[in-house]
């Protein structure tokens, strides 16, 4: 068992983790636009795939090996778990229907919980690598998938993201039940400080959840709404004659 210090939110590890993940996030992917041949991209985002599906399995290794936790309780079925697994797939399957829905789930989801991780092992306690690895790559796989795959979300990709959502959790409340576990913390807020503890009690700050899902993905699709604009508004500005501009 690891005597590593106690994760210290916000304090130096937590945020020099955050910003190595924050910097690989965009020059990963603008070094393979600049210098790679479309199969050279695809080869990094297989190897990008590859390491999330590797991490995930020694984080479950990890966890039930040296730290006694139950694998009924570690199983990938919380939205980070799920987006690993989803960002994999876009990656290895340059999948467009898996990124409409991970997009939003690693902003909404993934960025939340590098925000406010619900851990309390820091570094450089393996658990504390394992978590910050995890995420990360889903953070990075995404923006990869965005800036080399070229992928961006609709406007009809927040409800068939928000409506898998539902879906997923239709399917744990009842596992929930079964295994006594709180994937999707539908049974409980986390330990660790977060976002949650602003949204009232349980169940209320579940439906609260579900409105900021919908808030934060209008937000995180603004950008891609903002560039439409403007490239419509350029569009008809160079269609109109030289004398109506």
């Amino acid at each position: 068992m690891s005597t590593a210090a106690p994760l210290i939110l916000f304090g130096p590890a937590h945020l020099s983790s955050v910003l190595v993940i924050a910097a690989i996030g965009v020059v990963l992917p603008l070094l393979a636009r600049r210098t790679l041949s479309i199969a050279g991209q695809y080869r990094v985002g297989l190897l990008i795939a590859a390491l999330l599906i590797g991490q995930e399995g020694f984080h479950i290794w990890l966890l039930t090996n040296h730290y006694d936790q139950l694998l009924s309780s570690l199983l990938p079925l919380h939205l980070c778990g799920l987006s690993v697994l989803l960002t994999a797939w876009v990656l290895a399957a340059r999948s467009y229907s898996a990124y409409e829905v991970v997009y939003f789930w690693a902003w909404g989801g993934t960025l939340q919980a590098l925000v406010t991780p619900d851990l309390d092992r820091g570094f450089p306690d393996p658990a504390f690598i394992a978590f910050f690895l995890g995420h990360g790559l889903v953070i990075v796989g995404v923006l990869y998938a965005t800036l080399v795959y070229r992928f961006r979300p609709r406007l009809a990709s927040i409800f068939k993201s928000l409506g898998v959502l539902l879906l997923v959790v239709a399917v744990v409340a009842p596992i929930n039940l079964w295994l006594g576990t709180n994937y999707l913390f539908l049974c409980s807020k986390p330990e660790q400080a977060s976002l949650m503890d602003f949204l009232g009690p349980w169940p209320w700050y579940i439906l609260s959840l579900a409105g900021l899902a919908l808030v934060s993905s209008l937000i995180y699709y603004l950008p891609f709404l903002i560039g439409d604009l403007v490239a419509a508004r350029s569009r008809t500005t160079r269609s109109l004659p030289p004398s109506s501009r």
